[in-house]
């Protein structure tokens, strides 16, 4: 793989020197084009939605609305009948948790302390609604440990709530171990994996995830506004959304619009379609389809595999330089339970701190360097997202002037 030559889909790298998929995504041009490629088809007029229907029209009458569905999948190790397109990972998260998810007085909902807050603040609705227990996992020295989770799982469990790898540190659950866990309590699995897809391979079924939620924007490298939402095919019908989305009615005829007989009642009382789609919410765009399209098609040409190799070595080796200079990396360093998402502490917050700023504002002539300070659950610091595109020199120019800071700080 060239993966110099990825560089080049990336502008904002001439720019600055970007380190921060964990944020939001450096734009691509390849979903630009994919957006640019939609105006085209509005500006002609190609947006009809009666047969044939326009291909810049109504996003599920689209064929990219149905294209985006199979590169997610595929993506995933999913059947496209399990997946369909979502927003962000809350939007997803709020549908299984307060929808699809009954709940009772008694029941537990495990999660942890490095949860990203979008969850927690949905189940704070649950235990005050209806009496859950909201039973949170500590970290140790930024790891949840296996052994903890499996003391706060048991039969009374509905939901063990995870990121597949959190965004404060970087570490990275066995998922598969902790589906076996849940499982053999009778306890649904809600993946979130927006700091994992398009970083390193997820398999949904070797896995055994019962529902997984991603978002297009970080390390999928695409726009803004499209995304992932997958349900395991045994649980699709098993589910019966309280969110009615007509568009999605099992109708035994075309839609019935043009009907010259058309009825809202007798042409519409048809249960939900038996595939993932029935839990669609209707709320992604058709420009950002046409984008996300794209950029699908991009991370499958370059092969999940072969990304999640790359991120996991330059972030490995991004661990080696930091040993160098003496800072604390607070990411696991062990490859399976990370990538190229590493978190480090000079040991001083408020060298953190400056660092943070001196990188985001250097010196007139100098580039930015592009990274988050962020801190959850008693560990943080300076975020540094090491994706595909990056190179080792990136990385030597980002210690450099660590380096730099920590000399000039002393001084």
């Amino acid at each position: 793989m060239d993966w110099a030559a990825t560089r080049e889909q990336f502008p904002t790298l001439d720019h600055e020197i970007f380190l921060n998929a964990a944020d939001q995504m450096a734009p691509g041009r390849y979903w630009i084009d994919g957006f640019r490629d939609c105006l085209t088809l509005y500006e002609a007029g190609r947006i009809s939605d009666e047969p044939p229907y326009g291909p810049a029209t109504h996003p599920f009458l689209t064929t990219a609305f149905e294209e985006c569905i199979e590169l997610g999948a595929d993506l995933i190790g999913a059947d496209p009948a399990e997946v369909t397109n979502m927003y962000r990972p809350m939007t997803a998260m709020n549908l299984v948790l307060t929808d699809l998810l009954d709940w009772a007085d008694g029941d537990n909902v495990v999660f942890t302390d490095l949860a990203y807050p979008s969850l927690p603040y949905i189940l704070f609705h649950l235990r005050d609604a209806y009496g859950v227990e909201l039973r949170r996992v500590e970290n140790v020295d930024g790891e949840i440990r296996l052994a903890d989770l499996a003391d706060a799982i048991d039969d009374d469990t509905k939901a063990v709530c995870l990121n597949r790898t959190t965004a404060w540190c970087g570490f990275t659950h066995d998922v598969e171990a902790i589906c076996d866990l849940a499982h053999d309590h009778d306890a649904y699995v809600l993946d979130d994996a927006m700091q994992s897809v398009g970083a390193m391979e997820v398999d949904v079924h070797a896995d055994d995830v019962d529902f997984l939620v991603t978002g297009s924007y970080k390390w999928q490298a695409g726009p803004e506004g499209a995304g992932i939402f997958y349900v395991r095919e045994d649980l699709i019908e098993a589910f019966e959304p309280d969110f009615r989305n007509y568009l999605w009615a099992d109708l035994p005829t075309e839609i019935p619009f043009g009907f010259p007989d058309h009825d809202n009642v007798e042409h519409w009382d048809y249960p939900l379609v038996a595939d993932a789609n029935r839990f669609e919410q209707g709320i992604c765009v058709t420009p950002v389809l046409f984008g996300w399209r794209e950029t699908l098609e991009y991370l499958h040409d370059l092969g999940p595999a072969a990304i999640e190799a790359r991120v996991t070595d330059l972030g490995g080796y991004l661990i080696d330089r930091l040993d160098e200079i003496g800072c604390e990396v607070v990411t696991p360093r062990d490859p399976e339970r990370r990538h190229g998402l590493v978190v480090y502490t000079t040991g001083d917050d408020a060298v953190d701190e400056a660092t943070y700023e001196r990188f985001s504002a250097p010196e007139p002539g100098t580039k930015p360097i592009n990274v988050t300070y962020r801190s959850l659950g008693g560990v943080g610091g300076v975020r540094v997202s090491c994706h595909f595109f990056n190179t080792r020199d990136d990385v030597d120019e980002l210690v450099a002037r660590q380096e730099r800071i920590l000399n000039d700080l002393a001084g």
